[in-house]
């Protein structure tokens, strides 16, 4: 559901609700947008479809951030009354229901597994599932569409509970090594520092290990240097570092089990990264939720 009602003839979406309290709470259009997964054209737009709608503005604009206007300090309450009942509403309708469970190409199966495995034991009796890019599982949470979502810890994200579900190592191929056994560094560690200004094949940032690469130089001070083109997936990364044509950074998981990678240190500590469970703070069905994270995680029996 995305028209929740019509006001002198315009309509009103919800997710031009979620964009308006998001910049309330963060007071920036930029953090907005990106604790929300959208472009800050499409919330800027969003809200001033909104403020057309309410008949004035919402926002001051500065250098620094946006600031509530008094039209915005009266209207947000009744904001936040409506998508709280929308919430209500759509839990009350969907309790019976199975969860429905969006998860980033990056989240390896074994993981998806597990939750099945989980929804089998305890209420709701069953998953559906749905993979797609970062911004699109976003999106989808945001106007209900799924009710958790499974993705690299990359980002912020308004409104959303969120918790770790796994986490593993940062390998690196080097480059022209794919498929060969004879190389004398495979399993050697290699420290991040390292890799500055070496070249790196990389995919597109849709499942968002593009993301977490980048900030991870970034926090480190090292220079990254990524090939100019991208790879459409990671099997792609390893033909392309056999090619030549770079060093291929992936989760361990994500590589074939014959390939002489290296873990990736960061002064002396293996760099991980993290993979976590995110839903609407108010989205009501937090209990079915809970109770298929708990029992994803409890150690074996």
């Amino acid at each position: 559901m995305t028209v929740i009602a019509k006001l002198y003839g315009d309509t009103i979406k919800v997710t031009q609700l979620h964009y308006a309290r998001a910049a309330a709470d963060l007071g920036s259009f930029s953090r907005a947008a990106a604790s929300l997964g959208v472009s800050q054209p499409a919330l800027s737009n969003g809200i001033a479809a909104l403020e057309r709608t309410l008949g004035g503005a919402l926002f001051e604009r500065s250098t620094t951030g946006v600031v509530p206007t008094p039209l915005a300090v009266r209207v947000l309450p009744h904001l936040h009354n409506v998508l709280t009942g929308l919430d209500s509403l759509l839990t009350e309708a969907r309790g019976g229901e199975p969860l429905r469970m969006g998860v980033s190409p990056l989240i390896h199966p074994t993981i998806v597994a597990r939750a099945f495995q989980a929804a089998r034991q305890h209420a709701p009796a069953a998953l559906i599932l749905k993979e797609d890019n970062l911004a699109e599982l976003r999106t989808a949470l945001l106007t209900r569409r799924l009710d958790l979502i499974l993705v690299p810890a990359v980002t912020e994200v308004a409104d959303c509970r969120r918790r770790q579900i796994d986490s593993e190592p940062i390998h690196y191929l080097p480059s022209s090594m794919a498929g060969t056994t004879k190389n004398p560094a495979g399993g050697k560690p290699i420290e991040l520092a390292e890799l500055s200004g070496q070249a790196l094949v990389m995919v597109g940032d849709a499942c968002g290990l593009t993301m977490f690469t980048r900030t991870l130089f970034a926090d480190a001070g090292s220079e990254l240097c990524p090939y100019a083109g991208a790879a459409e997936d990671y099997r792609s990364l390893e033909d392309w570092a056999h090619l030549g044509l770079g060093g291929a950074l992936l989760p361990l998981s994500r590589f074939r089990g014959d390939q002489p990678t290296r873990p990736v240190l960061r002064n002396g500590r293996a760099v991980t990264i993290a993979y976590e469970a995110l839903w609407l703070t108010r989205a009501g069905r937090e209990r079915a939720i809970n109770t298929l994270l708990d029992t994803m995680l409890a150690p074996p029996t």
